[in-house]
């Protein structure tokens, strides 16, 4: 069993803990960002260089490789923010929810339920508790009427840096294949 002899109700060091929560969910968060950032520059320079017409077929081989682990890695890194932001929002829903009473039809009121949205798990949490807001809809400059909530859905960062990532682990896994494909041909057939 655990101690909880260490827990506080104390609402400075929950206000405390709150902030703090803030804080490190929005660092984290916000290094998504410099990191994709850095991703794109760093790639640009690869790609330039691996498509260069003079460039030998074991230099694009090389170039593509690195360029494919870059991608990787920096992947994991993403998946890796993704599960520390979501649990500190976790946290944070918690404090809204448990510690300072935002239930009921003042479920949503909280800086991150507000962002996740979550329902309550519970029956007695659901009492008095609002329908649960649909998905952001965002509106394109061009259009009068905000996305249908079909498409809303998939408006998000984390599906934006999934298809940066997965595209180009797509393009260079390719610009691999070629490339080493042509180093063996190069090799066998001089």
């Amino acid at each position: 069993m655990a101690d909880n002899s260490a827990r506080t109700d104390n609402p400075d060091d929950i206000r405390s803990e709150y902030l703090a929560v803030v804080e490190y969910h929005g660092s984290t968060v916000s290094s998504r960002f410099t990191i994709a950032g850095l991703y794109v520059a760093a790639i640009g320079f690869l790609a330039s260089a691996v498509i260069d017409k003079d460039a030998v077929w074991l230099a694009r081989a090389g170039g593509s490789a690195l360029a494919w682990w870059l991608t990787v890695c920096l992947w994991v890194l993403e998946l890796r923010s993704r599960a520390l932001y979501t649990n500190l929002a976790h946290r944070g829903i918690d404090i809204e929810h448990r510690r300072w009473g935002l239930v009921a039809d003042q479920w949503y009121e909280g800086f991150f339920s507000r962002q996740y949205k979550e329902a309550p798990i519970t029956e007695a949490d659901k009492q008095g508790v609002p329908a649960q807001p649909g998905w952001d809809q965002p509106k394109m400059a061009w259009m009068k009427k905000p996305l249908s909530e079909k498409v809303a859905r998939f408006i998000s960062h984390s599906w934006g840096f999934d298809l940066l990532y997965a595209g180009s682990w797509i393009f260079w896994t390719a610009a691999l294949a070629v490339s080493l494909f042509h180093v063996v041909k190069d090799w066998l057939y001089p």
